[in-house]
């Protein structure tokens, strides 16, 4: 039985499609989202939450 993972976001229980690494944890911070506990060096996030931390990432990164 393969062990699936959830969305690390508090109060979601969504399955993970994406895992991203610590380097996103300011950019979640950022949209206000905390985790619901330590997830290690990889932080597993459903579709909804990799795209709103993506979105804002990718705006930082480009300057805006």
């Amino acid at each position: 039985m393969k062990d699936e993972k959830v969305c690390a976001i508090e109060g979601c229980d969504e399955p993970a499609s994406k895992e991203v690494d610590r380097s996103f944890l300011p950019f979640i911070q950022e949209l206000k989202l905390k985790l619901k506990e330590d997830t290690g060096k990889k932080i597993p996030l459903c579709r909804k939450h990799y795209k709103m931390v993506k979105q804002v990432r990718d705006a930082q990164l480009s300057g805006f």
